[in-house]
């Protein structure tokens, strides 16, 4: 599986992203020169989508179906011409996938909007020990509590003051 995102963020924090799906897989297989060779096959879905920040985007469309059909029996009694059905079975499967994928931009303009994100993100899980934030001056810094005070709010650029 490969997904490749290109993002596109414009003035009012709305995302546009140019997105392509890739998955891969063995397809049967060739001989080349005595030695067997997987087949590849390939399935890409390109898209485009523009999405609200933070608001999640449902990706699907790479859909699946195999059927396999598979024959057991008594071997000889099974070739018998009419008998040989009551001494073998068939067995008829379909599977049917789909890969589907969600995504949430976020656009961070600040390190201070990246702690945040951050912050919510460790807030519903927990990778490991807690990352070092030396290059973010003006983040709260973690100890053995909860309770973290913030900085006050970035300014207003100047072109919003008008």
């Amino acid at each position: 599986m490969q997904l490749e995102v290109v993002p596109l963020i414009n003035s009012e924090k709305e995302v546009s992203l140019d997105i392509l799906q890739k998955l891969d897989s063995v397809s049967g297989s060739t001989i080349v020169s005595g030695n067997q060779i997987p087949n590849i096959a390939t399935r890409y879905i390109r898209t485009n989508v523009s999405a609200a920040n933070g608001s999640t985007i449902v990706l699907g469309g790479l859909i699946t179906d195999n059927k396999m059909k598979n024959n057991t029996g008594i071997p000889i009694l099974d070739r018998i011409p009419y008998l040989g059905a009551l001494f073998r079975s068939t067995t008829n499967n379909k599977q049917r996938t789909e890969l589907i994928i969600l995504m949430r931009p976020e656009v961070t303009l600040t390190k201070l909007d990246l702690y945040r994100l951050r912050q919510k993100s460790e807030d519903r899980m927990h990778f490991g020990p807690e990352l070092d934030q030396d290059d973010c001056p003006e983040c709260p810094k973690t100890g053995g509590e909860k309770q973290l005070t913030l900085p006050p709010p970035d300014l207003p650029a100047a072109k919003d003051l008008r």
